[in-house]
Order: C-alpha cells, then sequence, then structure tokens
C-alpha cells in the first residue's frame, strides 16, 4: 500500500510518537509510507529524510504556533500541493488540525481512502482547548466543529482509548468503520535496564530514592508534586524539555531542590534515564481531554519496566490493574502512600516492573497494534 501519514505537530512531539511508530511498522512489512510533519528549525523549506523505511519530510513552521498548532500557512500550501501531485491508497491524518485534514481532503479527490485517527478530545467542556488563552474564539469554535466533521466525513476512523470509540459512535460513525487501536509498547526502543547499571551510567547516586515522569508536555504536576514533598528523601526526574513552569511549580510546593530536569533525551538514550527511576508516575486530572486519551508515556514506562503510579482517569486505570503494573492514586494523599509503598517494597517493585514488561512485550507491542491497522485499511479499501 502507498501511505501518506499526516501528523499536525513538530516531530518527536506529542501524536508525532503514535504516527512514527505506525508508520516505521508499516514499512518493515513493504508499505510505502511517507510522513509529513512540522520542522523545529525551519521556517522557509521542507527537510526530507529516510528513516527505518519512512519518508519524513518536515514541512516549515512558519506561523506553525498561530492559536494553535498546525495553522503555518506554508505548511498547509505545501502540504495540500503534495497531496495533489502524489497519488496514495490511504491518507491517515493524525487528528483535525488544518495540516493535517485540508491535505488529507484534497488527497481524496485523487482516489485516496481518507482515514481519521482520533487521539484526543479536544473540543467543548474539559477538552484541550478549554483554555481561555489557548485559542481565539473564532478558531477554538471552528476546531469544536471540525473535530467532528472530520471523523463523519473520513472513510474509517481509528481511535485511540474506549471513551473517543464511543464518542465516535455517538456522533454517527458506522460501527464497521471505527476501530480502536490504543498506543503500543516500544519494546525494540526501550530496553528494561537495571536501576545500578543506569545510575553508574549516568552519574546518579545509588541510594537516591527516585520516582520519574516523561514528558514533551509536563501538565497536571499538581498532584504529584505534593505527594513528592511528603516524601522528604524522594528526588522527582522529569524527563523531557526543561520548563520553567514546572520548576515554579516544584519551588511554590518546596521541592525545587529534589527536582532533576533532565532536558531533552534522544531516543537511543531514553532507556538509561528511565531506568534510573524506582518508579514512574502519571498524574491526570479528571477531565475530557485525560478521559479521552491514552498516555504513551505510560506504554514507554511498561517496556522500561518499571512500576508505575497512575490517576485512575480514562484506560489507564484499566491497564495498570489488567496487567499489575503499577497502583493507582486519585489525589496527591493517595500517590504519596502509593509511591511510599513501592519505594519501600523492593520485591513488589521487581514484580510489577517484570509485570509491566512481560505486558509490553505481548498484548501491549506496538507489532500487534500494526497487525489490526493493516487489517483495517485493508477492510477500508475494500468497501
Amino acid at each position: 500500500m502507498r501511505l501518506l501519514f499526516l501528523n499536525h505537530n513538530y516531530r518527536y512531539l506529542g501524536t508525532y510518537e503514535r504516527a512514527w511508530n505506525l508508520a516505521r511498522g508499516l514499512a518493515r512489512r513493504g508499505h510505502s509510507v511517507t510522513l509529513l510533519t512540522v520542522s523545529r528549525e525551519h521556517w522557509w523549506r521542507p527537510v526530507s529524510s529516510l528513516a527505518s523505511g519512512v519518508w519524513i519530510i518536515e514541512m516549515p513552521n512558519l506561523g506553525q504556533n498561530y492559536s494553535g498548532e498546525g495553522y503555518g500557512p506554508l505548511d498547509n500550501l505545501l502540504r495540500c500541493l503534495h497531496a495533489m501531485a502524489h497519488r496514495y491508497d490511504i491518507i491517515h491524518m493524525f487528528d483535525h488540525k488544518p495540516n493535517a485534514s485540508f491535505p488529507g481532503f484534497v488527497g481524496r479527490l485523487r482516489g485516496a481512502k481518507l482515514i481519521a485517527d482520533w487521539a484526543d478530545w479536544w473540543g467543548g467542556p474539559g477538552g484541550i482547548n478549554d483554555v481561555p488563552k489557548r485559542r481565539v474564539p473564532a478558531i477554538g469554535k471552528f476546531e469544536e466543529w471540525w473535530e467532528i466533521q472530520t471523523k463523519r466525513w473520513a472513510d474509517g476512523v481509528v481511535v485511540i482509548s474506549t471513551v473517543l470509540r464511543q464518542r465516535a459512535l455517538e456522533i454517527g460513525c458506522p460501527l464497521d468503520r471505527v476501530v480502536h487501536i490504543p498506543n503500543g509498547a516500544a519494546t525494540d526502543l526501550i530496553q528494561p535496564f537495571p536501576v545500578a547499571e543506569a545510575r553508574r551510567r549516568l552519574g546518579v547516586p545509588l541510594e537516591r530514592k527516585i520516582v520519574g515522569f516523561l514528558g514533551m508536555g509536563q501538565g497536571d504536576m499538581e498532584i504529584v508534586m505534593p505527594a513528592i514533598r511528603q516524601l522528604p528523601d524522594v528526588w522527582f526526574m522529569v524527563i523531557g524539555p526543561k520548563n520553567l513552569r514546572v520548576r515554579s511549580q516544584a519551588e511554590a510546593f518546596g521541592i525545587a531542590d529534589r527536582l532533576w530536569q533532565t532536558d531533552f533525551v534522544p531516543d537511543e538514550e531514553l532507556s538509561w534515564y528511565l531506568a534510573c527511576a524506582d518508579v514512574m508516575c502519571l498524574p491526570l486530572s479528571d477531565r475530557a481531554a485525560n478521559r479521552g486519551r491514552l498516555p504513551g508515556k505510560l506504554m514507554y514506562y511498561l517496556a522500561a519496566g518499571r512500576p508505575t503510579v497512575a490517576s485512575p482517569v480514562g484506560d489507564v486505570a484499566g491497564l495498570i490493574e489488567r496487567y499489575r503494573a503499577g497502583l493507582l492514586a486519585a489525589d496527591s494523599h493517595q500517590f504519596a502512600e502509593a509511591l511510599w509503598v513501592l519505594l519501600e517494597n523492593a520485591a513488589l517493585r521487581e514484580e510489577m516492573g517484570r509485570n509491566a514488561r512481560r505486558a509490553a512485550e505481548t498484548d501491549l507491542n506496538w507489532e500487534r497494534r500494526i497487525d489490526e491497522l493493516e487489517a483495517f485499511y485493508q477492510r477500508i479499501l475494500s468497501l
């Protein structure tokens, strides 16, 4: 199959990781895959590269951050021209942003089947866009409508969570054109190294207790930071770009002297940083945006063989309980208790870490997700 993947945000950020893992898995199976994303460095020109059999085209980022990702005028124009100039069997839009959806509908005019990927709940109360300063009103209203319409008008819909599957059916998407494909675990990328080996490599004291968090987006810290404050000997490692807001929060909660912000970590080093943590955490406020998503960071935690303390929100709760890969905590007080239980019980921590890695290698592996997506593509092409 000739496949075009349209990702709305920067390379390595957010939904890109989902698109990239699906793309490289399909490329391994002999499909021709082109992935369009947004460059961090280039404002005016696209840059192409070949990685793991996938052609990645990073579009210019001029205007990318205007009223939200996906609105770069040059990016949108070049993507539409690409969709007109090339013939694809499947065009897979990763969410509804203009640079992911407009060229998708253009490409359908050339005969491609259009797949809408629903990986986040954007519009309405509690959605990602429900932040007054995030959107000018007109764009916020447009996105609330367009998020739904792109799913209704697509030939097929891929949802990341059971919550979004139910929402897709409620807005009228036909049952046989909706498939639930959550994120997978990249066990080829992430290895479960021993804590001591990782800490020696990175120069981290062996006796230090460390709770870890991974992510470019670093929200809901107000849930876990008060818990860390209650555990005076515990350090908090945030793997990802240094965020001034996170530093300010740490100062406000009195844990700034125990905050370790790693800055950006390349994929080839990520396993070592994850392995430095005794326990990983996944704080989630209970709102639509979090109920609708399945954070990719959880799959990294599982692949690293680390137990997780997570908020019981959305599909996360079921995964943690089903595979006995960690503990659930509804608030900061419960977070502190759950973290302390795992930090003080090495046998339980190791057992849950083994469970996590086993789940990543079997039921939750990306190869299973590729099987499901490939079969869905074939079904849509046959309709």
